[in-house]
């Protein structure tokens, strides 16, 4: 079957990501996606290591304009990693911000908890990963390093939230996060085999993460299973200037998503 993207770079070996504040285990392993409905191949695979140089930019010319003249100062040419940078956030707050995390708790019958709140961000961000892998040059660096950027600025994220709902015990929140980041690892894998193989084993994938095997409405999970296939495609669909250059996601209504 072909691919409406080239094949990202598989990614492998021992993630060496650190998260904001917080000591997290690693795991180590690697998979390749691949969707049969959105025909999206990718990898959103534990995380390797981001390079952490400095990017340098060369002197522009002199007949350049002052905008741009400053814009390559500070490191903001559409290809340096300080674009990439910025671009992580904006997606990660595309997720963040415009989610209606309250159909989700409603629709799926979940808790108003932090729990909760993660497990819809998680599925989101797993979503952005695949897509990012798709990106970059014929290395896959690009991809990479967006994908190890949007995963630094959700567990900074988690973090501010975390510290703020925990402030009495900071080490049980350090524990709780630390198990999240494990969670969050064993998810990518979970969610990579299950976009890549048909709607029974991502309804599996999703049964056990998502709903955390505390779900017997099989409607519930065949709806979540269509909306994230909907999803993957239409990430798929955005050419590189409106999800890298200028982010513009504009993820798909829930209450739109009917069996």
């Amino acid at each position: 079957m072909q691919c409406t993207r080239a094949v990202a770079r598989l990614a492998t070996g021992i993630s060496k990501i650190h998260l904001v504040g917080q000591p997290f285990k690693q795991t180590a392993g690697c998979s390749v996606v691949y969707s049969q409905s959105c025909r999206l191949c990718s990898s959103a695979r534990v995380m390797d290591s981001a390079d952490k140089t400095k990017p340098t930019t060369p002197e522009p010319p002199a007949d350049h304009g002052i905008l741009k003249r400053v814009m390559n100062k500070v490191g903001f040419t559409p290809n340096t990693k300080a674009r990439l940078k910025v671009t992580s956030h904006l997606l990660y707050e595309s997720v963040a911000d415009k989610i209606n995390y309250v159909a989700f708790f409603r629709d799926f019958s979940l808790p108003n908890t932090f729990n909760s709140w993660f497990l819809v961000t998680e599925l989101h961000v797993w979503l952005l990963l695949m897509r990012s892998m798709a990106e970059g040059s014929e290395t896959g660096e690009d991809g990479r390093f967006l994908r190890n950027c949007i995963v630094e600025a959700m567990w900074g994220d988690v973090n501010t939230r975390a510290k703020k709902l925990g402030a009495h015990n900071p080490s049980r929140t350090r524990q709780q996060i630390e198990t999240l980041s494990e969670q969050f690892q064993a998810a990518l894998i979970a969610y990579d085999e299950g976009i890549m193989s048909d709607d029974r084993v991502l309804a599996g994938a999703l049964w056990r993460r998502f709903f955390e095997m505390n779900c017997d409405d099989y409607a519930q999970i065949e709806r979540l299973v269509k909306y994230v296939r909907q999803q993957a495609v239409m990430l798929d669909s955005l050419p590189r200037e409106q999800f890298i250059t200028k982010p513009k996601v504009a993820w798909l209504d829930l209450d739109k998503c009917k069996v």
